[in-house]
């Protein structure tokens, strides 16, 4: 009799214990799923070193601005040489026999300037050189009784393509590629007037835009109707004379 009561029991029992396992597998698979949350405060602390950092950022920059602002801009021509314009044009027209021609135009300025008196050819030259407000270069070359083969050698054979009247005279217009570095170069060729109906040679070359050469040309027509710097200003100073 007792073992069949034991025997009685012994399923429910077992029913019981296998009636708790689905519940824990269960919890297991809940607690596998859960997502931890992040809460307001930490997510500040989280994002504060990144939000921090921009700030900084914007902050130099605010700072730099004006600092790079008020910097003095390099000069884009920071060798400027100093020519004695006035002496240098009196003295070459002493030599020359002629006024040379030394017209300034606003924001541009001379580099050189010098009389050349020795010349293989018998032909003595004034020329000068210009840099305009755009940064390009001209020279100016004059003579007094030339001929076509000095002309030529001047601009380095340089192809005929026209003329153009500048100044009430007209230029014959030249153009060649440099050897040096591939860049187009003009040459404006005109018999400028100046006194009683006499003329000299006047040759502008260089690298820069037709605008240029016409206000160079134009400016060069004027003065030889009127030349100012034909007289010393000051003691002699022969530096520039060849």
């Amino acid at each position: 009799m007792e073992n069949s009561q034991n025997h009685a029991h012994t399923p429910a029992e077992s029913d019981g214990q296998n009636a708790h396992a689905p519940k824990a597998h269960a919890d297991a698979s809940t607690d596998s799923s859960v997502v931890p949350q992040i809460t307001q405060k930490q997510a500040k602390r989280i994002n504060a070193p990144a939000r921090n950092m921009i700030i900084s950022m914007l902050a130099m920059v605010a700072i730099l601005i004006p600092v790079l602002w008020l910097m003095p801009q390099p000069d884009k021509n920071p060798y400027r040489p100093q020519v004695n314009l006035s002496q240098v044009a009196a003295e070459s027209t002493q030599q020359a026999g002629f006024p040379v021609a030394v017209p300034q135009l606003e924001g541009w300025h001379y580099n050189y300037a010098r009389w050349t008196g020795n010349t293989p050819d018998n032909i003595p030259y004034f020329k000068s050189g210009q840099v305009t407000s755009k940064n390009h270069f001209i020279e100016l070359i004059q003579a007094k009784d030339t001929n076509p083969t000095w002309v030529a050698q001047q601009v380095d054979n340089a192809a005929k393509q026209g003329t153009e009247s500048i100044g009430g005279m007209e230029w014959e217009v030249r153009s060649a590629t440099s050897k040096k570095n591939n860049e187009k170069v003009y040459s404006y060729v005109a018999q400028v007037p100046y006194g009683d109906g006499e003329t000299t040679t006047v040759i502008l070359t260089g690298t820069a835009d037709p605008a240029e050469f016409a206000q160079l040309a134009d400016a060069t027509v004027t003065y030889m109707k009127a030349p100012t710097m034909t007289t010393s200003p000051s003691a002699s100073n022969t530096s520039n004379i060849s």
